[in-house]
């Protein structure tokens, strides 16, 4: 099997959800036997990987989508006619899926065309791209029963062509994390470490996060606050921080490497997604495969990732005390963390990780590059 992927990013650094899972996918199926050709702007980082192919492109990020979309077209013409591909990819409804549809009309392409959609952050364009998109492509898969209910209301996408097929968690999310690094991790009756890792965005309801913490800091004055990553919202939640009194027990960490980030789980007492849309959580499936205790809220695909009281806790969105209670729970029950830790890793080993995901996706490309060639 040989597939085409327009990508306007495949860093292996990245921390972006969309862009590790496009990251993961791509270089599980090429390790799997699968022949990946990627179309990437030039000067961008990508993989190193045997049957993953980057053909470079003279653009650069940052494009807004109708040129991207424009710009992407004749270079999977040319793709198609240097070596012929069975599949084309989509790895965004609005960057790059009007590229592929057209490509294929243009220079009339008998593959499939399959598109990986994560969530959906509604305005003006979502139902004239998006939806369109959505509705043109063979198979639409994604991560989440919940993001497939979305998307049936949302796009009017049949059932038959839409696939549910949760992400992974990379292999070195596991407990030997916090075990190999015991020494390093808090007095749990000391200073206790809750940590957020994600993007500062609105989605992410990080001030709902920051509230619900400045009550936790009221009955555990000496609990810490970590947040992972960076963001549009940083200085509106600076402030926000400092009105609400707790700014010397929030640290602002920014964007971390991986081996940051995995220092901050093995030391971790909790950590928490105050979400109100989740595509998948690949930081909450991090941390219970590190066995790190999680408390989120129910938004997304959340529910599907956690067993509510068995391997984390879950409170409505939106809901501050009640995120600030879950949280002093797993902090101040240490049967209850305990519990929660140790039920984590092997839900994560069962149904999550990206072994099956890739047997998974490459199973559904098998099926419609089938009916394709049928039709």
């Amino acid at each position: 099997m040989r597939i085409c992927s327009p990508q306007l990013g495949l860093s292996p650094a990245s921390t972006r959800g969309g862009e590790v899972y496009d990251h993961a996918s791509l270089t599980r199926l090429a390790q799997a036997g699968v022949e990946v050709v990627v179309l990437l702007p030039a000067g961008l980082p990508a993989p190193q990987q045997p049957n993953l192919e980057v053909v470079r492109l003279p653009l650069a990020r940052g494009y807004r989508w109708f040129v991207s979309n424009l710009y992407f077209v004749p270079f999977i013409g040319r793709a198609y006619r240097r070596r012929p591909f069975d599949l084309l990819r989509v790895h965004s409804l609005r960057f790059t899926g009007l590229a592929a549809l057209w490509a294929r009309r243009v220079y009339r392409l008998p593959v499939p065309i399959v598109a990986h959609h994560h969530h959906t952050d509604p305005d003006r364009w979502t139902g004239a791209v998006d939806g369109r998109v959505a509705r043109g492509v063979d198979l639409l898969m994604v991560g989440s029963q919940a993001t497939a209910h979305d998307v049936a209301g949302r796009f009017h996408v049949p059932a038959p062509r839409l696939a549910v097929v949760p992400y992974g968690i990379d292999d070195r999310y596991n407990p030997g994390v916090r075990s190999s690094n015991a020494a390093a991790q808090p007095d749990p009756a000391g200073s206790p470490l809750i940590l957020h890792v994600g993007s500062l965005i609105a989605r992410k309801n990080i001030a709902r996060l920051l509230a619900a913490f400045a009550q936790v800091a009221a009955a555990l004055p000496a609990a810490r606050l970590a947040l992972l990553g960076g963001g549009p919202e940083e200085a509106a939640l600076r402030a926000l921080a400092g009105q609400l009194g707790i700014a010397s027990a929030v640290t602002f960490a920014g964007r971390v490497d991986e081996a940051v980030k995995l220092a901050y789980y093995a030391r971790a007492d909790l950590l928490v997604s105050a979400s109100t849309m989740e595509g998948f959580g690949l930081a909450v499936g991090e941390a219970m495969a590190c066995g790190v205790p999680v408390v989120a809220t129910t938004a997304g695909s959340l529910p599907e990732i956690i067993e509510d009281g068995v391997s984390g806790l879950l409170v409505p969105p939106n809901d501050t005390d009640a995120l600030a209670a879950a949280m002093l729970r797993v902090l101040q029950e240490p049967a209850l963390a305990q519990r929660l830790a140790a039920a984590g890793p092997p839900r994560i080993d069962r149904l999550f990780r990206w072994e099956r995901t890739t047997q998974q996706t490459l199973a559904h490309y098998q099926e419609v590059i089938a009916q394709c060639a049928s039709s």
